[in-house]
């Protein structure tokens, strides 16, 4: 081993530290000649499936996501996941992800022993809601008692479900982790994944809106987000994006004129001169003067979008806004109450100067506070005796929540307006929560 060491021009702390025994390096060593051929990396070449195990290095019941991709098909990585889940379990195994509008779990990969849908999840849009888990796999066992349940967790969010036949051998938790990574990459290069998610097609207004925003949920410096948007298949002129930078939390809602492929293409622009407004180092106020320039840009007087941006200070616990013709953001406090935040309303983007003068209107938040913004959408939906859903029916959606989380709050709203009548929407819903912590 000093050889060696003398070698490499290592000290022998160093490669003792790394290798402990000469058997260590020989094996290593033998790792490397099988991951490297005479044409280069192994992942280089196109393969199939890999024998269940092989994709773990120092433990082969771990699956590591960053090795998937490179050793398996994209295609098939959902089969992979099953293959490995179903040899560490030693039982059955099918995996399961959300379909976009919330409404049903559709199985991915798995043999026909298990349900092709699983309805009613608790889910925001394609995920779902982490407080509503616990009831959900109590149902699952209750509806099919043979099964067991593992979430797919990522950063917060659930993003899918293994279901096991009966008890696993060994514990699914690593490798349902790694899974949830393996399939968040995954759905960059193929489209199996998200066709799997639709029960049927989409418009084209509405594929390019889904392809338009974050993750329904996530966490941010000293607060929760959620966001959601109905209907899911068609319509098309809505958005909602939030993103955390060094200058705190962005987030924004818009409704972008009219429907179809005309409303996803203004809102597509729009959001688009958002994003590069703020990367470039841009304010409120710039970002606002951006995306309105560029809604005028493209020369017909018809077009407009309603926006509400906002920015989320978390060691001050300011939140700062600018809204253009969109509805005021609603703030709920920790006893319930529901009020409307007064501000200067602007008129549209596209409606106005691009280079009128605007005012950014702050307000300090408190710990256990719910900010809310919507469309109108939600506030003009129409309802069983014939009025709108309004102020009225969000604050009694807050109050149905089953919990005061972001998730729940932003699932409740959407629950109720569609709920508020039998007819479908025939706007875009679109709603994002934040919860202070």
């Amino acid at each position: 081993m000093a050889k060696l060491a003398a070698a490499a021009g290592v000290g022998r702390s160093t490669l003792y530290r790394h290798f402990p025994t000469r058997e260590a390096i020989d094996a290593a060593l033998a790792q490397r000649r099988r991951e490297t051929t005479d044409t280069g990396p192994s992942r280089v070449a196109p393969l199939g499936y890999q024998s269940p195990g092989l994709l773990g290095r120092d433990q082969p019941m771990i699956l590591e996501a960053t090795r998937v991709l490179d050793e398996v098909p994209p295609h098939l990585v959902p089969d992979q996941l099953v293959a490995e889940a179903r040899r560490v379990a030693g039982q059955a195994v099918a995996l399961y992800v959300v379909d976009i509008d919330g409404s049903n779990l559709l199985r991915l990969a798995g043999t026909g022993e298990f349900p092709e849908r699983i309805a009613n999840p608790p889910a925001l849009g394609p995920e779902l809601v982490p407080e509503g888990l616990p009831a959900f796999l109590a149902r699952i066992a209750s509806e099919m008692p043979a099964c067991h349940g593992e979430p797919l967790w990522l950063r917060g969010r659930v993003v899918g479900l293994l279901l096991i036949l009966g008890q696993p051998v060994r514990a699914l938790t690593e490798l349902a982790r790694q899974g949830a990574a393996a399939l968040e990459l995954a759905s960059d290069y193929t489209d199996d994944i998200e066709i799997a998610r639709r029960r049927k097609a989409t418009t084209p207004a509405a594929e390019i809106q889904q392809n338009l925003l974050p993750p329904r949920i996530a966490r941010v410096a000293g607060a929760q987000l959620a966001g959601g948007l109905l209907p899911s298949y068609d319509v098309g002129g809505d958005w909602f994006d939030f993103v955390e930078n060094r200058d705190g939390a962005w987030l924004a809602i818009a409704d972008a004129f009219g429907t179809g492929p005309t409303a996803a293409g203004l809102g597509a622009a729009s959001l688009g001169s958002l994003r590069a407004a703020r990367r470039a180092g841009g304010d409120l106020v710039e970002a606002s003067q951006a995306m309105r320039r560029t809604v005028a840009g493209l020369g017909n007087q018809d077009f407009y979008v309603t926006a509400l941006l906002a920015r989320w200070r978390a060691a001050t616990a300011t939140l700062s806004w600018i809204n253009c013709g969109n509805p005021p953001p609603y703030l709920v406090d920790t006893g319930g109450g529901l009020t409307a935040l007064k501000a200067p309303l602007y008129p549209p983007l596209g409606h106005a100067d691009p280079d009128e003068e605007l005012q950014v209107t702050h307000r300090q938040l408190r710990s256990g506070d719910r900010l809310i913004l919507v469309t109108d959408g939600i506030i003009e939906r129409r309802t069983h005796d014939d009025s709108t859903f309004g102020e009225t029916g969000l604050g009694a959606a807050v109050a149905a929540a089953a919990h005061p989380t972001a998730a729940c709050t932003a699932m409740a709203i959407q629950s109720a307006v569609a709920a508020a009548w039998q007819e479908p929407l025939d706007d875009d819903a679109t709603v994002v929560v934040m919860a202070v912590d």
